[in-house]
Parts: C-alpha cells; structure tokens; sequence
C-alpha cells in the first residue's frame, strides 16, 4: 500500500516503487490516494483528477493498482482505518505500507500509529535531502537495517529505502506552476496534457 496525497502525482512516485518491487518482494502495490485528510489539509486536484493521474501514470504496470476506498469515503482518511480494511482483504499476506520520508518525519503524531505497526511493516522512501526526526526515539526498537530481516517479518518493522532516492515532491510541482514554470520532465505526457486540459494548478 502506497498511500500520499498525489497532488500532483509526479515520475518519482511510480519509477522508486517500481525499483524497490523486487528488493521487498512485493507482489503487488496499491496506491491509495488521501481521502478526508484528519489534518483538515485541503487538496488542490479533485479525488476524480487524483484518481485519473494515479491511473494514467501506472498504467503500464500489472502489478499496481489505484485504490478510491480513501477518496469515496465519508469518514476522515485514518491510515490505521485503511491498513486494517486491506488487512482483512489480504488476509493471508504480509501487509506493506510505503511511505514518503516526509511524511514519516510526522508519524508518531498520526492516529493510533502502533496499530498500524502492529499489523504492517513500513517502507520509507527516502529523500534526497537529510529529515530531522525529533521523535525518531519512539520508533528506534521498530528500524531494522537488515532487509532480509525486514521481509521476513510479518509486522512491527521499519526500513528506510536509501536505494533510490528523488528530491522531487508534489509541492514542489506546484510552486513551480504556481511560478508559470513547465513540470513537463516531472510528470508523464498523458498527465501534462491532462494537467493543462483541464486548468489544474491555476
């Protein structure tokens, strides 16, 4: 389970999971945008236009699939919610949860965050520029640096995925068209287009 904003979805967001598939013996990965944000965030593309961008951009790949179960939700997005639903749906397999690093910079402030160590491991993606974790104390028993360690276990693992990393972010797209500036390298041609289409980010 890949969970973010996708406000815009941009290249790093398909080409580091699509990498690190084999290293964490993924079979599958699904993207599940951010429905009812529990921080009142506001996005500035609809779910719909999530939704179609996700899809566009993940096309090609039979081993990825686009979730609305956040999105057509009408209860606030928990992210403890999410990993118990699918958890029941894929009952007999090791639940992943795949994070950007920042939003793992927040964890322990999201709700009932044990939980959802308690039924999944975490894949952090990491970025290019260095996090400070004020918090990071709190979680340093769950940060395993043994990858085979890391998917042998059913649950209660973190691992920082340093393979690949990106500098890119979502809003940083945004400033830049906020800037008049092209995103066009950052995003696939089908959503530049679909982006410009329909007056996305104006």
């Amino acid at each position: 389970m890949y969970l973010g904003s996708f406000d815009p979805v941009h290249s790093a967001h398909v080409s580091i999971p699509v990498k690190i598939k084999d290293q964490y013996l993924l079979d599958e990965i699904i993207y599940i945008p951010t429905g009812k944000s529990p921080v009142n965030r506001k996005f500035e593309a609809s779910s719909l236009d999530r939704i179609t961008m996700l899809k566009n951009a993940t096309k090609r790949y039979d081993f990825i699939t686009v979730s609305d179960f956040e999105v057509t939700s009408e209860n606030v997005s928990y992210s403890v919610d999410t990993v118990r639903h699918y958890k029941s749906e894929y009952d007999n397999c090791l639940m992943r949860l795949i994070i950007g690093e920042d939003n793992f910079v927040n964890f322990t402030e999201w709700h009932n965050y044990r939980d959802i160590l308690s039924i999944s491991n975490i894949i952090v993606l990491s970025r290019d520029k260095p996090f400070k974790y004020d918090k990071i104390k709190q979680l340093e028993s769950y940060i395993v640096e043994n990858i085979n360690l890391f998917n042998k276990a059913e649950s209660e693992k973190i691992h920082f995925s340093r393979s690949y990393t990106s500098n890119l972010s979502s809003t940083m797209l945004r400033d830049l068209m906020n800037q008049k500036k092209s995103i066009k390298q950052h995003v696939t041609k089908e959503n530049f287009e679909y982006i410009e289409k329909n007056g996305l980010y104006k």
